[in-house]
């Protein structure tokens, strides 16, 4: 590429210029993402018209997702299938703690974790930190996705966690509330 054209769009930034002779747009991570790579990419006319083309895609797969997204009651929020939840994950600025309690919460399926069970998955002696940065991550994560957690915000007890897990309170008073990771984020 040469003479090369950036601009910022939504969690992307575009670059692009002519290659061999064609004009083309990729999207790429924007800062402070650490991960690089193509995200997607597209061709025009020229450079404005490759630009435009990238964020028509972009826009048409944002909506494509938002639609295939599936509704959970119980926690009041749209759950992002597998593709979109694994970019974000990849993207998002997430502390080693916040991976470990994201590996150790899918990983224990159905069954859920404790908020004492994140905190030993995270290396914390507090339940209260455990749970403040699991929701930090769910924050992230959805902020990356575009959701807006204040809009369905019906369960604010279970705050930014919503999209990652749903809290499964006991019947019996003497056990703790679960985090039960939503299937489609498991795989």
């Amino acid at each position: 590429m040469s003479a090369i054209t950036e601009e910022e769009y939504g969690n992307y930034r575009i670059k692009a210029g002519r290659l061999s002779g064609e004009y083309v747009a990729r999207a790429f991570p924007k800062p402070p993402v650490k991960k690089k790579g193509v995200i997607a990419e597209a061709t025009g006319k020229s450079e404005e018209a490759a630009i435009e083309a990238l964020k028509s895609m972009i826009e048409e797969r944002d909506a494509q997702r938002s639609a295939d997204r599936r509704w959970e009651v119980r926690s009041g929020i749209a759950v992002p299938k597998e593709e979109e939840f694994a970019e974000a994950l990849r993207q998002a600025n997430l502390s080693g703690a916040q991976v470990a309690m994201l590996i150790a919460s899918a990983a224990s399926g159905e069954v859920g974790l404790t908020n004492g069970a994140l905190a030993n998955a995270a290396g914390y002696k507090s339940k209260e930190t455990a749970e403040k940065t699991y929701m930090r991550a769910g924050t992230l994560l959805a902020a990356y996705l575009g959701i807006d957690l204040g809009a369905t915000d019906t369960s604010s007890a279970d705050g930014s966690a919503r999209i990652l897990a749903i809290r499964v309170r006991p019947q019996d008073d003497t056990e703790q509330p679960v985090w039960v990771m939503h299937p489609e984020l498991v795989s």
